[in-house]
């Protein structure tokens, strides 16, 4: 076995009665480019790493217009196993969805042999998923773990028949779209909502229209809260600015883990996703042991901690959270929403990035957030608004939520299907059900 890991992981339990094959013997692994070798550019294809394929492409990801090996050019639905990084974070089982790309290294691009369905074979890796990372934080040394070649040639697996595989796919693949659809509907919603935020309060959009004399494109009842033109100090004509810390509050409400309920949720920084208000997934009181920060439902998490990140979600629970994420708590609850999207907003959290302390690890600075200038509309306008935002936001945890039950019916199925503990009449009974 690869170093000194327990044999154990790499002699996963399965029941197909087939003879044990090597994991590695499945698939074609293609390891991505070398960092130092990539010619980059302003523009061209994206070079993804682990950070573009847990967030999605951004202004930050490199590019090139030069051409590689076309075996580490990604396309839409190919299977990626990151091999390198922090186990509990990094080392897993992805399928690329974000367009024509090339593969950075510390990436395997896998492709299934002709015996192997690559679906079977994705939810194959799902369920070695505890194994990976077992094998990688076993070998962790400098923060970094790995599970190489090597391990993968060490791993063995039975393989059930492509009839079998296209059976169990049948089962898992509906569940797996489900997913995504609720994922892909909670980001269209934020979308609309964040961009009609900023269209209204930071390019005043339909003023802008309205004082060229054109028609900014909103129904009359809308469009006659805005008005025609801008005052002296730049802002729509009747409207005023109010700072941040007059539209929320900073809560400090430490708590000591211990003194809960192990159950209680526990949100940390890497649980929390990058430009989603919705938080899918969190872990327990158990899991920590220092001092923590309590928040409750509807709070704002807003990561402290590298704020460049851009880490900031509503909070679908009560729970506590860590201390490099700052809770905030809107003033007024009828101005909840507009407080959301302002806090969320590109330019507001550009502001807490360029202002915070520290060089290895920056830290924002609520003094300096509290101050950031926020535009405020009259009262009817704040009014619309806040009913408007709310259609679009409140749908996003009920979509995480769909998400998160689909998620544990999934990971449920997925370990007694792949390893052939249960067969596929009892499952489909089980989906059916759901």
């Amino acid at each position: 076995m690869a170093g000194d890991a327990p044999a154990e992981l790499y002699a996963p339990a399965f029941d197909f009665g087939t003879d044990p094959v090597p994991l590695i013997e499945l698939a074609d692994w293609f390891n991505g480019l070398a960092f130092k070798n990539i010619d980059f550019s302003t523009d061209g294809l994206p070079v993804v790493k682990i950070a573009e394929i847990k967030n999605g492409i951004s202004d930050s990801t490199k590019r090139t217009q030069a051409d590689y090996d076309p075996r580490v050019r990604l396309a839409d639905g190919d299977l990626l196993f990151c091999w390198s990084g922090q186990p509990e974070t990094s080392i897993g089982t992805f399928i690329w969805s974000q367009g024509d790309a090339w593969l950075n290294q510390h990436i395997f691009r896998v492709v299934a042999k002709e015996a192997v369905d690559p679906d079977f074979l994705h939810f194959l890796m799902l369920y070695l998923q505890p194994n990976f990372q077992a094998i990688a934080a076993n070998k962790q040394t400098t923060g970094l773990g790995h599970v190489t070649k090597r391990d993968l040639g060490d791993i063995l697996v039975q393989l059930p028949d492509i009839a079998e595989q296209l059976r169990i796919v049948e089962v898992l693949q509906p569940i797996q779209e489900r997913i995504a659809l609720a994922v892909k509907m909670a980001a269209t919603l934020e979308e609309t909502a964040q961009s009609l935020f900023r269209s209204w309060f930071v390019d005043f959009d339909p003023v802008q229209a309205k004082a060229k004399g054109i028609d900014p494109g909103l129904p009359t009842d809308l469009a006659d809260l805005f008005p025609n033109r801008f005052g002296d100090d730049g802002l729509p004509e009747g409207w005023q600015i109010k700072q941040a810390n007059e539209i929320a509050e900073l809560i400090r409400d430490g708590v000591e883990p211990s003194e809960l309920d192990p159950s209680t949720p526990y949100v940390g920084l890497d649980s929390m996703p990058k430009r989603q208000l919705g938080l899918a997934a969190w872990g327990n009181a158990s899991d920590v042991n220092s001092l923590k920060t309590r928040f409750s439902k509807d709070d704002l998490l807003f990561g402290k901690l590298r704020p460049y990140f851009h880490k900031v979600v509503i909070a679908p629970i009560d729970g506590i959270c860590s201390s490099d994420i700052f809770v905030f708590r809107a003033l007024e609850a009828d101005r909840r929403f507009y407080f959301y999207l302002a806090f969320n907003d590109e330019q507001f959290v550009a502001s807490a990035s360029g202002a915070a302390t520290g060089t290895r690890m920056p830290r924002a600075d609520w003094k300096h957030m509290g101050r950031q200038r926020c535009a405020i509309g009259p009262s009817p306008l704040m009014q619309t608004f806040e009913k408007l935002a709310e259609s679009f936001i409140a749908p996003i945890a009920v979509s995480h939520a769909e998400a998160r039950s689909l998620t544990e019916l999934r990971d449920n199925l997925l370990p007694k299907l792949i390893s052939g503990e249960v067969r596929i009449a009892s499952a489909v009974d089980a989906v059916a059900a759901a």
